[in-house]
C-alpha cells in the first residue's frame, strides 16, 4: 500500500525593514503605483504625481519614511509615514500584494510603523481610508485607531479619517 504525501514548502516570511534610497526608490514607487491602480481612483487631488516625483525627499527622515516587507527579490508590502508636525504623522500607502495576503503582513507592517513612530517621538498617527480599503479599516480599528475630524478636504465620498494616540 502506498500513501501519497504532499510536501509543502515553508513560505518565506517577509523581513520588515526601512527603505533605503536610492536602491529602493524604483521598486517602492512601483508598488505604490500598483496600490493606486488597485484603488482604481485618481489621486491627483492629493498631488500624487508630485509625491512620486519627489519620493526620496518626501520619504526620508525627518519628513517621512517607508517600511518594506521584503522576500528575496520582491517587495511583498509596504507602509509609509509622513510627518505633519513634531507630534503628528500620517500613515501612508499601506499595501500588501495579493500573493502575500492572509498572513497578517499588513498588521505586522502597522505594528512596526507604530513602534517607529513612537521611537521618533510622535504623539499621534492619523490616516484617511477610502471605501476600497474596508479590510484595512478593520485592522486600523483593531489596532486602536478611532474616528477623527478630516485633516484635509477630500472629494472622495465615504472616506474615513482615523487617529491613534501613541
Amino acid at each position: 500500500m502506498t500513501t501519497s504525501t504532499t510536501v509543502t514548502r515553508p513560505r518565506v516570511l517577509p523581513e520588515i525593514r526601512e527603505a533605503t534610497f536610492p536602491s529602493d526608490t524604483a521598486p517602492l514607487v512601483a508598488i505604490v503605483r500598483e496600490y493606486v491602480r488597485w484603488l482604481a481612483m485618481d489621486l491627483s487631488y492629493r498631488g500624487f504625481e508630485q509625491e512620486m516625483q519627489s519620493f526620496e525627499q518626501t520619504y526620508t527622515l525627518p519628513s517621512g519614511m517607508f517600511l518594506i516587507a521584503e522576500v528575496p527579490a520582491e517587495i511583498a508590502g509596504c507602509v509609509g509615514l509622513l510627518r505633519h508636525s513634531d507630534e503628528v504623522a500620517e500613515v501612508k500607502r499601506l499595501y500588501v500584494r495579493p500573493a502575500y495576503r492572509g498572513s497578517a503582513l499588513g498588521e505586522k507592517l502597522m505594528h512596526a510603523l507604530i513602534d517607529k513612530a513612537k521611537s521618533l517621538g510622535f504623539a499621534k498617527l492619523v490616516l484617511d481610508s477610502v471605501p476600497q480599503t474596508a479590510f484595512a479599516q478593520i485592522l486600523y480599528e483593531r489596532l486602536g485607531f478611532a474616528e477623527t475630524s478630516p485633516y484635509y478636504a477630500n472629494p472622495v465620498p465615504g472616506t474615513r479619517f482615523l487617529e491613534l494616540v501613541l
